[in-house]
């Protein structure tokens, strides 16, 4: 394995040593545009006034956050239920705040220019990577997880090996299925151009179309991959994982600095007590 497992403490202590990694794209899946509200209910004290904590929300006492939940383990419906990492973190988060949270299920793309806009979405968590191209968008908290990218093959496809991946998907006869508007996307753009490239909205899409025989590969997220292979297409196989060291963070408008700093401060709050690598623990993320 080309990373080893890190701890949230550990990387805060490393996090800073990593530059964001150029060209590429957001990390996260796409969704069905539907909302729905979870409560965060807080036991800190009532919800929070815009103008008495420094920062401005779409709708008082309710942090918005625009998400992509089909993206498991960070995020995914369970029996109509909004689960995962990032969504559990981010209920945390409102906690700490005093804040509810209402959840809008979105597709990916529309995250960030929806955080941009100041209208739709207080916050945008779901596995996105901290870029230059989003950071023009949007501002970002301090990172919360590092992850990889994944190539992913069937099991009884003996012609594509971690030795010979680069030749064998850098050509005109390979389908790579890709998520839209991912880092998996812009890496397998940069690093197999000759390639055909197929695109999903979602990373479960691409996992299907891998077994359908619709593309030879997919690339993905590290964290994902290993889910969804141990999990759900367990006929599938990870033959290559490559260190890119991506940084996630929760996107937040550029005129709202004070809502950037009180969730800094809370994530922060939320490393130290713990509960940060209890998460990660409980979603088998490393």
């Amino acid at each position: 394995m080309l990373n080893q497992s890190v701890s949230r403490r550990q990387f805060l202590g490393l996090a800073s040593g990593f530059a964001a990694i150029a060209g590429l794209g957001l990390v996260g899946c796409g969704g069905s545009s539907t909302s729905g509200t979870s409560s965060a209910g807080s036991s800190a004290g009532s919800a929070a006034s815009s103008s008495k904590d420094g920062y401005t929300l779409v709708k008082d006492g309710t942090l918005t956050v625009g998400t992509a939940a089909e993206y498991e383990p960070f995020e995914y419906m369970e029996d109509g239920q909004y689960k995962g990492f990032d969504l559990d973190l981010i209920q945390d988060i409102a906690k700490k705040l005093g804040l509810t949270v209402e959840f809008a299920n979105v597709d990916f793309d529309t995250i960030v220019p929806g955080v941009s806009s100041g209208a739709k979405y207080d916050v945008g968590i779901g596995a996105i990577t901290v870029t230059p191209e989003r950071k023009k968008e949007v501002d970002f908290t301090d990172s919360y997880y590092m992850d990889d990218q994944a190539i992913v093959t069937m099991k009884d496809n003996a012609d594509i090996t971690g030795d010979n991946y680069k030749e064998k998907l850098d050509s005109a006869d390979a389908k790579i299925a890709v998520q839209s508007g991912s880092t998996a996307e812009a890496f397998a753009k940069e690093n197999f151009p000759n390639a055909e490239l197929v695109p999903f909205k979602n990373a479960t899409d691409c996992f299907s179309a891998l077994q359908a025989g619709q593309s030879v590969a997919l690339v993905t997220n590290r964290s994902v991959a290993a889910q969804l292979v141990a999990t759900s297409f367990d006929n599938e196989q990870v033959v290559k994982l490559i260190s890119t060291g991506e940084e996630y963070a929760i996107a937040v408008n550029k005129d709202n600095s004070g809502l950037k700093d009180a969730i800094n401060k809370a994530l922060k709050e939320l490393t130290d007590d713990g509960t940060v690598d209890s998460l990660m623990g409980q979603y088998n993320i490393k």
